[in-house]
């Protein structure tokens, strides 16, 4: 439901694809965890269960969503530390300026501001020493299939659980984002300013030659030749779907979100409406949304009129258009938002918590 980074999106539209594209991955690695949801009381964050019982008591200024058993969370004076499922920390007094998210058991962090990344293990013990480089506003790579892409001297590569590198630093590493963890054994990747696709053992399978490129989903990747036009490659690089659509996001439970009639204004590309398509290419589920978010169990969050609620797979409204934001349901939960306030609804649409 959301990593606990700061992305700066509004300023760089065209990585939006990509970034929607990750959380999809990263919605269906957490649905392994137990469910623990942050919730805000008064000026506090805590922890409820799928039931919607506070588990662990708010005390912290900042709480972010478990993985692998672990969160981050924050204390007033804006350091980040780790705890478990019963609230406890586990970084026996250490605090980061930097927490990422575990992944495969491991997560990155960094200790101040100016410091290098390093990676802990899950009992709080340095397992890989800080030496790769961080920078404000770009993506932090997380392990997938026991690799991870990190930035070195402004270049991207690939490092394995011991912190060497499989794949050396010669991809681009300029751009908000330069490179996606490994889906389907391809990871994206940036070379003189285009997108391609490596294996891991870090040779080209598809030559870098598009503008945009997510991550393979369901052995599809959407791509745009020149950020106007998008639509799908299979692994062998081959167009599947010709670049008809003006934006276009990755499959889900065999369907994927496409926009018609979104327009480049500056810096940024807005307007259009949404639909869904199935992997011939066919418009399943009618054009007409104002924002939508993908499938998962069954369900898509939509944006009608300035409010969210979910549509089925038949494209009919299931929970009305109510909210001001709605997030892809998991384990039979999603997260939602009313004004400034978050709460979380079962599949029915009734609230577990009320939005606070």
């Amino acid at each position: 439901m959301g990593k606990l980074k700061i992305y700066l999106t509004l300023s760089f539209t065209i990585i939006c694809l990509m970034i929607l594209s990750l959380n999809v991955y990263s919605q269906s690695e957490q649905q392994k965890d137990s469910i623990l949801l942050p919730v805000r009381v008064k000026e506090k964050w805590g922890y409820i269960n799928e039931k919607g019982k506070i588990v662990i008591k708010p005390r912290f200024w900042a709480a972010g969503n478990f993985s692998e058993g672990f969160a981050s969370v924050r204390d007033e004076d804006g350091w980040f530390y780790y705890i478990d499922e019963n609230g406890k920390s586990i970084t026996n007094g250490k605090i980061y300026r930097f927490a990422d998210d575990f992944s495969e058991g491991l997560a990155a962090v960094q200790e101040n501001s100016n410091d290098k990344i390093g990676f802990i293990n899950r009992s709080g013990n340095v397992v890989i020493k800080p030496r790769f480089d961080n920078f404000t506003g770009k993506i932090v790579g997380s392990f997938k299939d026991d690799l991870n892409y990190v930035y070195l001297d402004g270049k991207i590569g690939f490092i394995d659980k011991t912190g060497n590198f499989v794949i050396e630093p010669i991809f681009d590493g300029d751009a908000v984002l330069n490179a996606t963890p490994f889906s389907e054994n391809l990871a994206t990747i940036r070379q003189n300013g285009k997108y391609g696709f490596i294996d891991k053992k870090g040779e080209i399978q598809i030559t870098p030659q598009f503008e945009t490129a997510s991550p393979f989903s369901e052995g599809f990747a959407a791509i745009s030749f020149d950020r106007l036009k998008f639509g799908y490659i299979d692994k062998s690089g081959k167009i599947v779907i010709e670049p008809k659509f003006d934006w276009a996001y990755s499959f889900s439970e065999d369907l994927a979100a496409v926009n018609i009639g979104m327009a480049w204004h500056g810096h940024q590309k807005s307007g259009g409406k949404y639909g869904f398509i199935d992997k011939t290419g066919k418009v399943v589920i009618e054009v007409i949304f104002d924002a939508v978010n993908p499938f998962s169990e069954g369900l898509a969050p939509v944006s009608v009129a300035g409010k969210w609620g979910f549509i089925d797979r038949t494209g009919k409204i299931q929970i009305k258009p109510q909210f001001d934001w709605a997030e892809n349901f998991e384990q039979g939960i999603s997260k939602v938002t009313v004004g400034e306030k978050i709460g979380y609804i079962n599949k029915n649409g009734k609230y577990i918590w009320k939005p606070s």
